[in-house]
């Protein structure tokens, strides 16, 4: 018998068919009434759940409407990464961008988000939660405590370089995410034009 046909199966696309119905009912309600207006009990009404069953897959209303997962990381991801070899960097690139090629529907928030604003502080504390995990977890590859934290800030400044950028290349997340990485330390080195001030200064004689 396969997983699929067992309780455990069964249990587990319950439990999917719960978390899509509440992420559903609240994005409604959200998009109908506003934010503020809108209540976790609502919600639950909606679905025909308890607001304790709504807190075991979503922390806030605000998480639920933009459907945040729990972690920003899956398991076999991070299973991935701690049994890496080689650079710290490269290998919290392809963590990163495993993350970005599935877990969320970055376009979809994007938008949402541009629509309700209301919706940014609870996707920003989201977001500085995966950061402390990302650091948590490059922190488990490195003695270095601010190694780890410099690495993890490096490539989520590169993410966020491919976030505003408008081309789609068929790389994968992680290829792309560390070549934006290479091209920022690049710029270390980037030689500056001649100063404004001295070709006033030059023209003036």
């Amino acid at each position: 018998m396969s997983k699929d046909d067992n309780g455990e199966g069964r249990r587990e696309r319950k439990k999917l068919q719960t978390r899509q119905a509440l992420h559903a009912a609240a994005l409604r309600l959200v998009e109908e009434q506003g934010l503020d207006r809108t209540t976790i009990e609502q919600i639950c009404q909606t679905v025909d759940v308890s607001p304790r069953t709504f807190f075991n897959y979503f922390p806030s209303k605000a998480a639920a409407a933009l459907n945040l997962p729990e972690s920003g990381v899956a398991d076999e991801v991070i299973e991935r990464f701690l049994a890496a070899e080689g650079e710290l960097v490269p290998a919290l690139c392809d963590l990163v961008g495993a993350s970005m090629d599935g877990r969320m529907d970055r376009a979809r928030i994007k938008e949402l988000l541009l629509r309700r604003p209301e919706l940014l502080p609870a996707f920003s504390q989201w977001m500085g939660s995966v950061r402390e995990q990302f650091i948590e977890l490059a922190g488990r590859r490195t003695d270095d405590r601010d190694a780890a934290v410099s690495a993890v800030s490096l490539v989520l400044a590169a993410l966020n370089v491919l976030v505003h950028t408008q081309e789609t290349p068929e790389q994968p997340a992680p290829e792309r995410l560390l070549g934006a990485v290479d091209g920022l330390v690049a710029v270390r080195t980037a030689p500056m034009t001649a100063s404004p001030t001295a070709s006033v200064a030059a023209a003036s004689r």
